[in-house]
C-alpha cells in the first residue's frame, strides 16, 4: 500500500506553475480548484491557497485527513479540535501562516532544521498571500509568519520534528526529513494491490470504479494523471484496486456547538464569524457577500442571516439578524 503522505505531495507539486486566469491585464482568482471541490464552488475568484489544499486531499483520496474549507482559520481550528496541531513541521503537513494562522496556507513536502519546503497556492514569486498561481516555496521555520502545522493522520503515520510526539504511535520523530518517493510503501493490508484496465468505448471512470467495487475518489487516488474524471478515452490505461478494499466509513461529524451570541455582533472578529458565514454560502445566501465571508462580522452576515431567519417562517425577535442556538443548529445541519 503507497504512502498517503507520498501521494499529497506528489499531486500538489505535479500542479506547480499553474496560474489563475489573467484577463483584461489582472488576475482574478478564477481557477481550476474552486468548482472541482464539492461544497466549495462558491469560492470561485477568492482567495483560494485553502480550496487548493482541500483540492489536493480529494484527489489523493484522502479528503477526509484535511478540513475542506476555504478559510485559514477554520483549517487551523479543524486540526486544533483533532488534536493535531504543532508548532513543528511535518512532511505531507497543512502550514498555516500569518495572524493565528489566518493568512495563507500550503503543504509541506520536506523540511530541515532552518527551513520548510512547500507546495503553495494563490502565491507568487515573493511569497504573497495573494499570488496567481501554484509556486514551490522555501520559508523559515522560524519566520514569526510561519504560525504552525495541520498534521493529518496518514494510515502509515506522518514524520514530524515535534519533539513531544517522539515515541507516540503513528508518529516518527526526525529533526529534519524529505518527501517519501512517489509509490513508497506504507502498512500492507488484504485489498491494496492494483492492476490496470483498459478503457473501452462508452466507458466512465464511474463504470470502471463501480466494476472493481471501489469508490470514485479512491480510483481519482490511483490515476494522479486524469485530470478531469468526466474526460477518459478508449485504450487510455486506468489503475484501479484489484479487489475492494473494506473500509469502514467515517462517522458523521457532530454539528459544532453554539459558541455563544457575543461572537456575532459588531466589531466582533474571530473564527466562529467565517464558519457562519461559510455555512450561509452553502445554505445559498452567498448573494450577500461581496468578497466573501470573513472573520470580521459585517452588514453582510447580518443581512445573510436576517434572510435565512426569515426563510425558516420566524418574525420579531427571532428574525433580527443575529444568530441564536435554534439559528445556528440548522445552519450547522
Amino acid at each position: 500500500m503507497n504512502s498517503q503522505a507520498a501521494k499529497v505531495i506528489s499531486i500538489a507539486k505535479a500542479e506547480n506553475g499553474y496560474k489563475e486566469e489573467h484577463v483584461n491585464g489582472r488576475w482574478n482568482n478564477i481557477q481550476k480548484f474552486s468548482p472541482a471541490v464539492p461544497g466549495l464552488g462558491w469560492s470561485q475568484g477568492m482567495a483560494w491557497c485553502a480550496t487548493f489544499c482541500s483540492w489536493v486531499a480529494l484527489r489523493a483520496g484522502v479528503e477526509h485527513l484535511f478540513p475542506r474549507t476555504a478559510s485559514c482559520l477554520t483549517g487551523v481550528t479543524w486540526f486544533r479540535n483533532q488534536g493535531r496541531f504543532s508548532v513543528f513541521p511535518a512532511v505531507g503537513a497543512q502550514v498555516f501562516f500569518g495572524k493565528n494562522g489566518g493568512t495563507h496556507t500550503g503543504l509541506v513536502y520536506k523540511y530541515d532544521a532552518t527551513w520548510i519546503y512547500t507546495v503553495e497556492g494563490n502565491t507568487n514569486t515573493s511569497g504573497s498571500p495573494e499570488g496567481n498561481g501554484v509556486y514551490l516555496k522555501k520559508r523559515k521555520r522560524k519566520d514569526p509568519y510561519t504560525y504552525g502545522y495541520g498534521l493529518p493522520k496518514y494510515r502509515e503515520g506522518i514524520v514530524t520534528a515535534d519533539p513531544g510526539r517522539k515515541g507516540k504511535a503513528g508518529f516518527t520523530y526526525a529533526p529534519t526529513a524529505s518527501a517519501p518517493a512517489a509509490g513508497s510503501p506504507g502498512p500492507t493490508s488484504p485489498g491494496s494491490k492494483t492492476k490496470t484496465v483498459v478503457v473501452k468505448a462508452g466507458q466512465t471512470l464511474g463504470t470502471i470504479a463501480a466494476a472493481v467495487g471501489a469508490s470514485l475518489t479512491a480510483v481519482l487516488g490511483l490515476n494522479p494523471q486524469i485530470k478531469n474524471p468526466h474526460v477518459i478515452h478508449p485504450g487510455d490505461k486506468v489503475t484501479v484496486p484489484a479487489r475492494p478494499t473494506q473500509v469502514k466509513p467515517p462517522s458523521k461529524p457532530k454539528p459544532p456547538p453554539f459558541p455563544g451570541a457575543q461572537h456575532f455582533r459588531p466589531g466582533s472578529s474571530n473564527q466562529h464569524v467565517t464558519q457562519l458565514g461559510e455555512a450561509l454560502v452553502r445554505k445559498g445566501y452567498g448573494r450577500f457577500y461581496e468578497f466573501g465571508p470573513g472573520p470580521k462580522w459585517t452588514g453582510a452576515d447580518h443581512s445573510a442571516v436576517r434572510a435565512f431567519q426569515v426563510a425558516q417562517g420566524w418574525s420579531g425577535t427571532g428574525a433580527d439578524g443575529y444568530p441564536g442556538p435554534q439559528t445556528w443548529a440548522r445552519l450547522m445541519k
